[in-house]
């Protein structure tokens, strides 16, 4: 009958452990390795549940408690170290002797051994981690060790003996099993944290996987029209092909420089106005691009290769098409959260612009970078009609 008591008991601390990983203190006990925060946390809370274990005891006789109060401290040992251990047997034994009785002496000097006992199996056991089995058997070295304490330190040794014959099998056992559970709950969650570690690793380097193809992808679709341009006009202009394949080269210099995927407001309009210069040189007259630019926000960090794209599809789209040709007009300006950019022009449109996002592979590229960068709220906004396009999107200060 002991033990089933005490296996509803122990039962009710675990549910206690258990609520208290559905939390974020969960991730104070799941670390490698704990800061003093960390180890704060862990000396309050095995401290509690300890000191629970001895209220949730069993009264046998004289004071004395058939109780749950070491696996706090064996749990607490095994999961932060000895002296983690050992302040959480203090402070709960502490709490145990001032029940008083003929065992008190002995329990709270148990308490504090045991917590050490747990500290030890870690250190011993180092290599084979969080191990519930090696938890289980700290605790029932723990307990063991607790019953000879009792019986060297108690004021009556008759009556120790009587208590130990009542009480040790329930104690050994229980305790152990709920050591066992608890720091196996612990593992499962430790798991599933490394898991979910592991796939925010994963999908970090899918991304800059994913941005650096985007990025291969954007470069080459831009040089292969330049040299295009460049080419037809070394057959009829020379010195006119000689300042676009300077501008080309200024353009792929500046993009060599860039490091990672963002750069600056400034360099990446220069970009732009690199290869304005060259879709001027191919429609002539046809072709006019206005810069309405905030100044205050040329040093923001700014995504590289993002407006390129956007400014050929309205010149292919929209001013190539048109017979007399048409405006493209570039506005950046600073909005309350975020950095405004529109890119629109007076050409003829373009039919189904829902689509082109997912069939067009410039505008396709730019929409998975920014979501990619900045979120899915951060996407391209495209309106088209027979008077012209519109592209915008903004970008977080």
């Amino acid at each position: 009958m002991l033990m089933v008591n005490m296996l509803e008991r122990m039962a009710l601390i675990t549910i206690f452990i258990y609520i208290i990983l559905q939390t974020n203190i969960m991730k104070c006990f799941v670390k490698d390795k704990f800061d003093r925060k960390d180890k704060m946390m862990m000396i309050i809370i095995f401290s509690i549940l300890a000191i629970l274990g001895t209220y949730f005891g069993i009264y046998i006789k004289d004071q004395s408690l058939a109780n749950s109060r070491p696996v706090g401290a064996i749990v607490a040992g095994y999961l932060g170290g000895p002296v983690i251990g050992i302040i959480v047997g203090f402070i709960s034994g502490l709490h145990r002797y001032s029940f008083g009785g003929f065992t008190a002496l002995a329990c709270g000097l148990s308490t504090i051994v045991e917590g050490a006992i747990g500290g030890g199996f870690r250190i011993l056991f180092k290599k084979k981690g969080l191990n519930p089995a090696v938890a289980g058997l700290a605790a029932v070295v723990a307990e063991i060790t607790q019953m000879i304490i009792i019986l060297m330190f108690s004021k009556d040794i008759n009556s120790a003996i009587d208590l130990e014959k009542t009480i040790a099998l329930s104690m050994i056992l229980i305790n152990s099993i709920g050591v066992f559970l608890i720091v196996m709950v612990i593992e499962s969650s430790k798991k599933l944290v490394d898991g979910e570690v592991k796939l925010i690793k994963l999908k970090e380097e899918n991304k800059v996987a994913e941005l650096k193809a985007l990025k291969a992808q954007i470069e080459p679709h831009f040089l292969f029209n330049s040299l295009n341009v460049i080419s037809a006009y070394c057959r009829t202009d020379g010195e006119k092909a000689r300042e676009l394949i300077l501008n080309l080269s200024n353009y792929f210099r500046a993009t060599l420089e860039i490091e990672g995927d963002f750069s600056t407001l400034k360099k990446e309009l220069a970009l732009i106005k690199a290869y304005v210069a060259i879709e001027q040189a191919r429609f002539s007259n046809r072709l006019e691009v206005k810069f309405l630019i905030d100044d205050n926000l040329l040093d923001i960090k700014f995504p590289i290769l993002i407006l390129q794209p956007i400014v050929e599809n309205s010149i292919k789209h929209g001013i190539l098409k048109k017979i007399n040709g048409g405006i493209v007009t570039i506005s950046i300006r600073n909005g309350e959260d975020d950095v405004n950019i529109e890119i629109s022009d007076n050409g003829v449109g373009f039919e189904n612009a829902d689509e082109s996002l997912s069939t067009g592979l410039g505008l396709k590229n730019i929409n998975n970078r920014l979501r990619l960068l900045y979120g899915e709220s951060y996407s391209l906004n495209i309106t088209s009609s027979n008077n012209g396009s519109s592209v915008s999107f903004n970008i977080p200060k």
